[in-house]
């Protein structure tokens, strides 16, 4: 999987994870209908939506949960319509949402989550995310 997409997914991921202290209640609430959105798109069942919404771990995710975030990210203007990082947008989006979490460890996390191989965007996206999130909260 290209290094572009492992940024894109890095920040992204991280960001659905730590809130941002400076984000307004216009953007939470933009934010919240992307999310509900991208559960309606994909047809996501109340139960593993309830977890999303919550950024809890979905046990034994069905292809539209792994798919998701690859939903939301698009939303959020960090990947193209046909999946492609926009590099750019996913270093200003990472600064902002993990001001606290040095940049070195940010770096590393990239590098080693980003090694992660998947057929599909949306397993690379899935898997990704996991892998940024535990070595955030590590």
């Amino acid at each position: 999987m290209n290094v572009n997409i492992l940024a894109v997914v890095l920040c992204l991921g991280l960001a659905l994870y730590e809130p941002v202290a400076s984000q307004s209640a216009a953007d939470l609430a933009a934010y919240k209908q992307k999310q509900d959105s991208c559960i309606k798109e994909l047809n996501i069942g109340a139960a593993e939506a309830a977890l999303l919404a919550t950024d809890k771990e979905v046990a034994n995710p069905s292809e539209a949960v792994k798919c998701y975030h690859s939903c939301l990210y698009k939303k959020l203007g960090l990947l193209t319509a046909d999946s492609k990082p926009i590099n750019d947008m996913i270093v200003k989006f990472a600064q902002q949402r993990f001001s606290s979490v040095p940049v070195d460890k940010l770096k590393s996390l990239l590098a080693s989550c980003g090694a992660t191989k998947a057929a599909t965007t949306c397993d690379f996206v899935y898997t990704f995310e996991k892998c940024m999130v535990k070595g955030v909260k590590a």
